[in-house]
């Protein structure tokens, strides 16, 4: 199979290098390191904030990315139509990022004008990271015309080399029981921190002083009080969101369960990247989480706290895009789901390790083994290049 080159013509987030790096996808993918990125700058914030008001609704503005006369035979975007010369492919996070996250942009005069987007020739193929995502587009927008290719495949995460089924036996029955968070800025509030906290200080008030908990998050963005909260809790490890990937696949690997009760949340990279190290998750049933996290098979669900998504997976405009997720406002029916299902992993050992084992075993399966993956996109760019 010839080797295909891909232009990326739009940012991406910093999972897209492992696909980059993947040598068994007979592809070339040329892309800059400044288009890579994890959290937004402070100007990108800002401009965020501003395109997603209600004036650039009714001017149906959206990012379209002009792509011309690259040395390449295939243009690839992420979330993002193109205004190209060849062909290309979206891979798209959840359908409403092709319209800047707005609920309301394409159903302007202006804003279904973009649509026609759908009937340009050269957009050979719509990628989706979830089934939530393929499984909404045609609901919240129209028909995809069937001359375009229409797959899901999930982000490419290779396997944790520092895990395998003895080290989970054997990490399962360790006295300490290492808990997990991982969430950067104000998803520190919207995923779940808060209710965290509290049931963790309920625990080690109530005497098991061997359960212990890791919190890596972007500290300058979170509250200086809630900080300081944290830094006086006994048993919490606060950590700035600042190391390598692989150092995060070590924390991973030396970790027990990862906790992410979500309220905001397209695709929870984290728990993808937990389940690759064969931790149970505990986590709501918020939007793609349950196509990973099997509840009472892998870790345990619980509906999250705000409704970000409704049951069809359909944003819901009552809560999208508005502050009361990011509410210092504690859940207590998610406080008391995090304390019970904690203890019972850590008084059932057996039930620990055998969780642990199945999140390994999904993680390195079909649809998120990299065998897979590679398959999927070699498939898919050979079809594009024909």
């Amino acid at each position: 199979m010839p080797i295909v080159t891909v232009y990326f013509a739009s940012k991406v987030r910093g999972f897209f290098k492992h696909l980059f790096s993947n040598q068994r996808i007979n592809a070339q993918f040329i892309y800059s390191n400044k288009q890579v990125f994890e959290t937004n700058s402070t100007i990108k914030k800002l401009l965020g904030k501003l395109i997603r008001t209600r004036l650039f609704d009714i001017l149906g503005i959206i990012q379209i990315i002009p792509c011309k006369n690259k040395r390449c035979a295939v243009y690839g975007s992420y979330n993002r139509f193109l205004k190209s010369d060849r062909s290309y492919f979206i891979y798209i996070e959840t359908p409403v990022a092709l319209f800047n996250y707005s609920l309301y942009r394409h159903k302007t005069f202006l804003g279904r004008k973009k649509l026609k987007y759908l009937d340009d020739n050269k957009l050979k193929a719509m990628i989706f990271m979830s089934n939530a995502s393929a499984d909404t587009f045609e609901t919240i927008y129209t028909k995809i015309p069937p001359r375009i290719i229409k797959e899901t495949i999930y982000p490419y995460v290779p396997k944790n080399n520092l895990v395998s089924l003895e080290t989970i036996k054997v990490r399962s029955q360790n006295r300490c029981l290492k808990l997990l968070y991982i969430a950067q800025g104000l998803g520190f509030i919207s995923k779940g921190g808060l209710e965290i906290i509290e049931a963790f200080k309920k625990i080690r008030n109530e005497g098991y002083d061997q359960i212990v908990l890791t919190m890596i998050t972007t500290i300058n963005e979170v509250n200086v009080s809630l900080i300081e909260e944290i830094k006086k809790t006994e048993g919490i490890t606060l950590c700035d969101f600042t190391f390598s990937y692989e150092a995060l696949t070590g924390m991973y690997a030396d970790a027990n369960i990862l906790l992410q009760p979500t309220s905001q949340d397209s695709f929870g990279l984290t728990i993808l990247e937990a389940v690759k190290a064969g931790l149970p998750v505990i986590a709501s049933t918020l939007y793609s989480i349950p196509e990973l996290i099997k509840d009472k098979e892998n870790g345990f669900l619980t509906e999250p706290h705000y409704q970000y998504y409704d049951s069809e997976n359909i944003p819901n405009p009552k809560l999208w895009n508005k502050k009361i997720i990011y509410s210092n406002q504690i859940c207590d029916r998610i406080v008391s789901f995090l304390h019970d299902s904690i203890l019972l992993l850590h008084k059932d050992r057996e039930l620990l390790e055998k969780m642990s084992i199945r999140s390994f075993e999904i993680a390195n399966s079909p649809p998120f083994d990299e065998d897979t993956i590679t398959n999927q996109w070699n498939n898919i760019l050979n079809r594009i290049n024909r």
